[in-house]
């Protein structure tokens, strides 16, 4: 019995109204205060259907066939507007860029939580994607996006929505969960990548080189053995989900069940060979060449030259945005970032006013 049908039970009935109408507009305030909220946006559609700018996107889940390739490149964006309207910042869009320039051959999802919509007309970084076919915005329904699969309960329970780190979180969940599903490889929003993917073995990690194995970029098969670690991933989250610490449903999962998978707790360790010839941990220079305390760098005139030499053969650049979305960048700067900007995300950078 919920703590609202034991009030029910034991209170007149004008205190139990004040009492649903004082939840109610708690959970108004929670979904309209985070980037990502479980709930879906409140307002009626409808009236944005005489609208002949409005583009509204596919279900992940409509047509799981165009998934069968493989060569997948998912995002997950969970910025929530109040109306369902998806917006995209400019370093969010030159990520999805570059990755579809590098890659032309593979197919990139943006994939958006509890938002379906944009305006063609007035969105000026999501227009600049839509020149590249190989690009195809989707929406998760995250009511059904989990249904049947081992982690069904983190939603059917809302041990997600009660996370201490829920925008966080539901981005380490839904990462694997996509990947399980669908296979392909998962990137942030908050890199560069300058080169295909085709030049890395499948089922890949990288080493942070804290330790630890980031959940930054990875690349797990539909099938096989890269299916089977996804599985093995989604138990443990379904079993040992932790919403107090910021990277244990991330990195540290992805870790713990590496041990398991490579018989060897050093990650320095885990060779392709160690880990049964099938999954790949590569050294920390692949994703995260400038480390996060290096992250300045990226942002910094005089340290452009050093930059780019040490990222020239790289297939990804990772920018560290939790720490660095904060610092503004002119778009005629020599910075490193927005030298790689203007080569990798061409369209988006030309879509900005001063500032990158």
């Amino acid at each position: 019995m919920t703590w609202f049908h034991r009030l029910y039970s034991k209170r007149p009935l004008a205190i139990v109204v004040f009492s649903a109408l004082t939840t109610t507009c708690f959970f108004v305030y929670l979904t309209f205060s985070q980037p990502m909220s479980f709930f879906a946006p409140t307002s009626s559609l409808h009236s944005l259907e005489s609208m002949p700018d409005i583009v509204y996107l596919q279900n992940v889940q409509a047509n799981e066939s165009e998934f069968s390739s493989g060569k997948n490149i998912f995002f997950i964006v969970s910025t929530l507007s109040r109306n369902g309207e998806i917006k995209l910042n400019a370093r969010q869009a030159c990520a999805i860029e570059s990755a579809a320039r590098s890659n032309p051959d593979w197919k990139v999802f943006p994939l958006f939580v509890a938002t379906t919509w944009f305006n063609s007309s007035n969105n000026e970084f999501i227009s600049p994607l839509l020149r590249y076919c190989n690009i195809h915005m989707r929406f998760i329904d995250w009511k059904s996006f989990a249904t049947g699969t081992p982690v069904e309960n983190l939603f059917t329970n809302h041990i997600l929505q009660n996370s201490s780190y829920v925008v966080e979180h539901t981005s380490d969940v839904f990462r694997l969960l996509t990947l399980y599903k669908y296979g392909g490889t998962y990137v942030d929003t908050d890199v560069v990548v300058r080169r295909s993917f085709d030049l890395l073995p499948p089922n890949f990690f990288g080493l942070e080189g804290r330790g630890y194995v980031g959940s930054a970029v990875f690349n797990l098969q539909a099938s096989g053995y890269g299916h089977r670690f996804a599985e093995a991933g989604l138990k443990d989250l379904a079993e040992h989900f932790d919403g107090k610490v910021w990277t244990a449903n991330g990195p540290m999962l992805l870790t713990r069940n590496l041990q398991k998978f490579c018989n060897v707790l050093d990650v320095t360790k885990m060779s392709r060979e160690r880990c049964g010839g099938q999954l790949s941990v590569l050294p920390p220079d692949a994703f995260f060449r400038v480390r996060y305390w290096q992250h300045e760098r990226f942002f910094r005139p005089e340290h452009t030259e050093t930059v780019m030499a040490s990222i020239k053969d790289d297939i990804v650049v990772h920018l560290w945005n939790k720490l660095s979305s904060k610092i503004q960048q002119k778009v005629d700067s020599s910075t490193a970032y927005v030298k790689l900007a203007h080569e990798y995300c061409p369209n988006v950078i030309k879509a900005c006013g001063e500032f990158f």
